[in-house]
């Protein structure tokens, strides 16, 4: 199990940088008069350093994105019931969303952050729905396939 998290974490890794970059690169900077793919609360973070300020910006997006891959791994843990499953891993999202956000300049204000927050728990809500939907037709699969071959089994006798 260690090791799918361990790759989860790398996949996320990678994609967190590539939309952190994307993000930033959307409400980026101009720095002597090209863009950076840093806000300007990170380029003042760096002393104005734009190589710095992007470095700091690929780390801490792939950093996020490394949590929110290797936070799937709560559902691969059979006793834990999908409630606190997803539970667990929307919190994980959430709570270093927030510090993460306002390091990188994604977000300025309570209100951005309370938005963004919300739009996390609906998606998470959907998830848990959907995932919901999928097991709950797995297991009646599973009792009718178990129903059937206790029939065979009474037939046999």
């Amino acid at each position: 199990m260690l090791a799918d998290v361990i790759k989860r974490a790398g996949i996320g890794f990678l994609i967190g940088i590539a939309i952190g970059n994307l993000i930033a690169f959307m409400t980026g900077s101009s720095v002597s008069g090209g863009v950076t793919f840093a806000s300007k609360r990170l380029l003042d973070m760096a002393g104005g350093n734009g190589l710095l300020a992007m470095i700091l910006q690929s780390l801490f997006s792939g950093f996020y994105g490394a949590l929110c891959f290797a936070g799937m791994s709560f559902y691969d843990i059979d006793s834990l019931p999908l409630a606190a499953a997803t539970a667990l891993h929307c919190a994980v999202i959430v709570v270093f969303y927030v510090p993460i956000a306002l390091l990188l300049g994604w977000v300025s204000y309570v209100s951005e952050i309370l938005i963004i927050a919300g739009i996390q728990l609906v998606v998470f809500f959907v998830i848990w729905l959907i995932l919901y939907f999928a097991y709950r037709k797995q297991v009646r699969e599973l009792n009718e396939l178990t129903r059937k071959s206790h029939s065979k089994t009474n037939e046999e006798d």
